[in-house]
Order: structure tokens, then C-alpha cells, then sequence
């Protein structure tokens, strides 16, 4: 089952995500970082919120978006349901992604650089478990059929916010014959980036 905060605001800005097909084009998540208790504080810029990754808000426009990340640039690539995210990057590396609705303003975004944190300190490449102890504990882990893509929830997750996860060599949850929901994740996985949306 889709994370439902997550299929509602899709179907808001691009319902051809929930009827699409094929396999979910990502980039490759970096390499786990270190999960010692004592966390660097995450500056200001580089803070997930349920509003924002650092200084890219929801309901900016791309121009805006542009201008708040020093020499950012951006590219439009397709992902494996067609859908068009605009892949904002610096120096060469995606930062994120986000999709804009029909007012033009960013609805989604979906951060890939362990760059950015929540105020937690969990960020994309982390481990599952390390996550689960900053956010409370895992709930549970929905895999996705349509889109092939697996989303963990944690107790205390942030308002607004998804993680996407990944397996080393396969999925991230341990799932029963046929299930498409388990409460127990694979030693290996991570997670792959951290999704912000509209309410």
C-alpha cells in the first residue's frame, strides 16, 4: 500500500504515478554514514523540515529553488513511470529532485545528498536501524508493486516527510510470501531519499 500523505499529494500533482509502470530510476544512494550517537549539528541550510531541505521551500518556484542553492543548476529527466522530475544539482551532484504543479510551484521534493538532515540527524545513506533509533523505532515498511519502491515509517517520522529505502542486493524489507508490508527490515538497507510534500 502506498504511504497514503505520500498518494495524496501525488495524485494532486501527477496522478500518472499511481498508474504507472516500471522500475523506480533513483540514484544510486552514497555510501552509508557513520552512525555514532554523537551527530554533527546540521546547519541551518542543510535542515529537512516539513516545509523545506534547507533553503529550497515548498511553494517556490524553480527559479527561486535555483537561486537559494549558490550555483545550483537544473535538468528535467523522466523516471521509469514517465513522470518529469526536475533534478536540481551543484558542482555535478544531485542535491534532489522536485516536481512542480500546475501553479508552477514546487509540490514535492526528494533528496538524495546526505548533505541534508532532519533535525535528527538521519539522513539519505544511513542505515534503516540507525534511523529507526533517532526517529522512535521502525513501523513498518510498505513495498510498493506498481511503482517498485519501498517506503519505511518510523514513530516519530516527521510531518510531511517519506523515506524511501533500499536494499544492498535486493529488498529492503523482509517480506512474508506474497506480502507487500513487514515490521522488519533487511540488516543491509538504507535509506535511499527523504521526500517533503505538500500536505
Amino acid at each position: 500500500m502506498f504511504p497514503k500523505v505520500l498518494s495524496i499529494s501525488l495524485l494532486l500533482s501527477v496522478s500518472v504515478l499511481l498508474n504507472g509502470c516500471g522500475e523506480d530510476k533513483t540514484p544510486a544512494a552514497p555510501a552509508a554514514s557513520p552512525t555514532s550517537s554523537t551527530q554533527t549539528p546540521i546547519a541551518p541550510n542543510r535542515t529537512l523540515t516539513s516545509t523545506a531541505a534547507g533553503t529550497v521551500q515548498l511553494g517556490m518556484s524553480l527559479s527561486e529553488a535555483i537561486a537559494a542553492l549558490p550555483n545550483a543548476t537544473s535538468n528535467t529527466a523522466a523516471d521509469g513511470e514517465g513522470i518529469e522530475w526536475i533534478e536540481i544539482a551543484v558542482e555535478g551532484k544531485t542535491l534532489m529532485s522536485v516536481l512542480l504543479n500546475e501553479d508552477h510551484t514546487i509540490s514535492l521534493i526528494r533528496v538524495f545528498s546526505p548533505q541534508f538532515a532532519t533535525p535528527e540527524g538521519v539522513a539519505v545513506g544511513e542505515t534503516v536501524q540507525s534511523a529507526a533509533d533517532k526517529l522512535g523505532g521502525l513501523t513498518g515498511i510498505d513495498f510498493t508493486e506498481i511503482e517498485s519502491r519501498e517506503f519505511a515509517k518510523f514513530k516519530d517520522m516527521p510531518d510531511n516527510t517519506e523515506f524511501q529505502v533500499m536494499g544492498k542486493d535486493g529488498m529492503a524489507g523482509v517480506y512474508a510470501n506474497g506480502e507487500t508490508a513487514t515490521v522488519t527490515a533487511s540488516p543491509a538497507a538504507t535509506i535511499s531519499s527523504i521526500w517533503i510534500m505538500e500536505d
